[in-house]
């Protein structure tokens, strides 16, 4: 089981859901104080690598006091209410507007099943959350796991309405989620499915800059140390493709179409030249489906 260690409290969990081309591509964030707090649990299907991984930290189900939810997209949480069985004290925080879904999860299936086809099949079935089981999220609120890990839980709307974000001040370490994109092997890339919501996104970027962290982490998938030239770069990215997709938008061109123009043109998505055939297919997917989200911002 591949598990790094970020700082002597964080460690991040390559998750394994058992889906060709999405091998260390969803990240579990596992924090450690004298409470023990997991930073989404990823699709259903991965819940089996994520239990083995806590094994092997030490960690049985039962010890784990928080499930923190950067959003409620599934392949975040489609295990979450699997996972609460298992993890009997677990309280799930998510943002107030993910509460109503994950009690009953039909809109957010149906919604998944829509979105993403086949995938969310492979993803596995979303179970509910039983609803005193969750705390709702407010913007500023800390969590506070003693032995002096404390988390900042930051609202980032944009990527999805219901998105948080978390910060270990301490340690200076920013837990991103997908407010600041995808960060394959370095590059970041946008991660926009519809509905997005442009000017929020920014905004939300905006304050996770203002926080200066030392490293990001993305959900999708690592840690880096350059954290500030990297939220910057992708906001600069968020705006750049959001104006050449209005551009090509405007002038009917379909989102297929915009990607193989971007492909051609931006030298930033140049790292798809060095995937494998099922991770090429899994980012032509999620690119497609974020020209889809930036063209439905063209008035």
């Amino acid at each position: 089981m591949e598990v790094h260690s970020i700082t002597p409290t964080l460690k991040l969990i390559a998750l394994q859901p058992g889906i060709p081309g999405y091998d260390r591509f969803f990240g579990a964030y596992v924090f450690r104080g004298e409470r023990n707090a997991i930073v989404d649990v990823g699709p259903a299907t991965a819940l089996p690598s994520l239990i083995t991984a806590l094994a092997d930290l030490g960690l049985s189900p039962t010890e784990i006091d928080y499930i923190v939810l950067t959003h409620i997209h599934i392949d975040h949480s489609g295990g979450v209410g699997a996972a609460v069985r298992q993890m009997g004290r677990a309280k799930v925080v998510a943002h107030s507007r993910a509460r109503p879904h994950l009690i009953d999860p039909t809109r957010l299936w149906e919604a998944s099943l829509k979105t993403l086809g086949d995938l969310a099949t492979r993803y596995g079935t979303v179970e509910p959350v039983p609803e005193d089981r969750i705390v709702s999220a407010a913007d500023n609120m800390k969590l506070d796991l003693g032995g002096g890990v404390e988390l900042d839980v930051i609202l980032t709307p944009g990527h999805a309405s219901h998105h948080l974000s978390l910060f270990d001040s301490t340690n200076s370490v920013l837990i991103a989620g997908e407010a600041a994109g995808v960060c394959i092997d370095g590059t970041i890339r946008v991660s926009t499915p519809p509905p997005f919501a442009f000017e929020g996104a920014l905004s939300s970027i905006d304050r996770l800059i203002a926080l200066g962290p030392e490293k990001v982490c993305y959900a999708h998938f690592g840690c880096y140390d350059n954290g500030p030239d990297l939220l910057n770069l992708a906001k600069e990215r968020l705006v750049s493709w959001h104006n050449a997709v209005a551009i090509a938008t405007k002038a009917g061109k379909t989102p297929d179409e915009i990607f193989a123009a971007l492909k051609r043109e931006d030298r930033s998505l140049d790292y798809l030249a060095t995937l494998d055939q099922d991770a090429y297919a899994r980012e032509y997917k999620m690119l497609v489906n974020s020209i889809v989200g930036l063209s439905g911002q063209v008035l």
